[in-house]
């Protein structure tokens, strides 16, 4: 929040560490990343701003911890909205970690763990961790697919050849 609400001060201090830390072949393209980041919390500086990104946040946790939810009744286990919730924070924040296309085994063995301490049998928790994850992932990634369709755009067209033809109409 500081660093939005004075990008000049959190840049002069940023400029310093990169000045002493960074090898000097890396100092440009590193105060690039710093100032794109500066520039991107500029929106947190209104606190109309800060306030609909956390309204917002909350929804959007809600209704991803509501699907949870649904999925949970397929099976036979029942934990607490509360549980849903705790799982939903710590499998999103294993995303974050190094793992395979889509988080594959990664979000599995995070959702497994959280309900066999919730007493789930691993069996029932692993049958639930796969069906929720096709459940998040497959409705998002068909849209995706259809929006690439429909723009015309191929999967094998890379990002760079697309910024090229924005670039150059």
């Amino acid at each position: 929040m500081r660093a939005a609400m004075w990008p000049r001060v959190t840049a002069k201090i940023g400029l310093w560490f990169i000045e002493r830390l960074i090898p000097h072949r890396f100092k440009t393209q590193v105060i690039d990343l710093m100032n794109k980041f500066l520039d991107g919390l500029a929106s947190l500086r209104s606190p109309v701003n800060v306030l609909m990104v956390f309204f917002t946040s909350v929804v959007f946790w809600l209704l991803e911890t509501g699907k949870y939810w649904f999925v949970m009744q397929a099976f036979e286990f029942r934990v607490s909205f509360f549980a849903l919730m705790l799982l939903n924070g710590l499998a999103n924040l294993a995303t974050t970690l190094p793992g395979a296309p889509g988080y594959i085994g990664t979000w599995e063995a995070v959702t497994v763990a959280v309900l066999v301490a919730y007493s789930v049998s691993k069996a029932e928790a692993l049958g639930y961790a796969v069906v929720l994850h096709v459940a998040l992932w497959l409705p998002i990634t068909l849209l995706g697919l259809y929006y690439l369709t429909k723009d015309g755009i191929k999967l094998g067209t890379s990002i760079k050849k697309l910024r090229e033809e924005e670039d150059n109409p």
